[in-house]
């Protein structure tokens, strides 16, 4: 048996659990109730009153439960395996009131990536706001800033000249088609490998995206600006017809040759596409960087922003302004002022 001093009274952990006596803590009373501790009787006679206070990791599973009701299976899946590996590993059995700053402040400190934190306090902080509305404890211990750290991700998207020699490099048909329509729709890599036939309308020349196939799962777009119609360019048009040759039997417009169905994840031709960047003399870089192509290269090229946002399935023109707004295409005119139209004479 434990005994613990909390503001001058009397604690000790009992089976687990932290009991309040609710009696001054001096060692008259701690001798008092090691020797009736054992009797339940005890408990009664000083009205002892406890509670079962939970772990970290207990609380936390109520909160991932809740998600589940709200998240798409991948990212469920997601949660759950950041919450194995950064909250129950860490954590343990450490109880929601023995928790502190200090801990947190440790914490954080075995991240690196700030994407990896943001999920897992999204589960650690509502389990700690669940403590203090059940009175385990009387604030959240989550009060340090979050700390900030360099992402190594980067736009590096492949210049026109560099897509046209990836396209007329590739041998495989189905890759190149993939590559082109990537390009010239800037479609998601998951939204384009759950593209069907059925979304598809050469009279109107639009393509609808609805869905996305995610680690083998079919689901519609995250947010409702993803669930969109865009334009089918020309060129667009040409590998799409290119490639209807190929799957236009089938329900899926990119069919996996040795499964005969659609691909579970851009990852199953990852290995094609690093051979065909070094076939072209071109430095890795993932595939998901043609989707930064279309729009670096529409932008550069003078094309619309709202244009360009809606086809990426952007909010509002304001995220795609943040971030391509190093490709827009800057008139180089010489900068005039509305005074400029004044009859004025200077330096006469």
């Amino acid at each position: 048996m434990k005994f613990y001093n909390r503001n001058g009274i009397l604690y000790v952990r009992k089976n687990g659990m932290r009991i309040s006596t609710k009696l001054k803590d001096t060692k008259e009373n701690r001798k008092l109730f090691e020797s009736y501790a054992k009797n339940d009787e005890f408990f009664e006679k000083f009205d002892v009153k406890y509670k079962n206070v939970p772990t970290i990791v207990e609380l936390c599973e109520e909160v991932l439960l809740e998600k589940e009701k709200l998240l798409k299976s991948t990212s469920y899946r997601a949660y759950e395996s950041i919450f194995k590996s950064r909250i129950k590993n860490y954590f343990k059995n450490m109880l929601v009131n023995e928790l502190k700053p200090l801990h947190i402040d440790k914490w954080y400190k075995t991240f690196t990536d700030r994407s990896t934190l943001t999920t897992a306090q999204s589960i650690l902080k509502p389990a700690m706001e669940k403590a203090v509305l059940r009175e385990f404890i009387k604030q959240t211990p989550l009060i340090l800033t979050k700390p900030r750290f360099v992402t190594s991700y980067s736009l590096n998207p492949f210049t026109y000249e560099e897509v046209l020699k990836l396209i007329n490099t590739c041998k495989t048909k189905w890759f190149k088609n993939f590559i082109g329509i990537n390009f010239f729709t800037g479609m998601r890599t998951g939204e384009l490998i759950g593209l069907k036939w059925s979304d598809v309308n050469f009279n109107d020349y639009t393509i609808e995206i609805n869905r996305t196939i995610t680690t083998g799962f079919i689901q519609t777009p995250k947010t409702k600006s993803s669930q969109r119609v865009i334009d089918m360019l020309p060129q667009c048009e040409e590998f799409l017809k290119e490639q209807r040759k190929i799957t236009g039997l089938c329900e899926y417009v990119f069919i996996a040759p040795n499964l005969n169905k659609h691909f579970n994840t851009a990852m199953s031709f990852y290995p094609m596409w690093k051979r065909l960047l070094v076939e072209c003399g071109l430095k890795y870089r993932g595939i998901y960087q043609l989707r930064h192509s279309f729009a670096s290269n529409m932008l550069s090229s003078g094309e619309d922003l709202l244009w360009v946002s809606s086809m990426l399935g952007h909010k509002s023109g304001n995220i795609t302004l943040e971030k391509y707004t190093k490709y827009m295409r800057r008139k180089r005119e010489r900068k005039t002022i509305v005074l400029n139209s004044l009859d004025t004479e200077l330096a006469q």
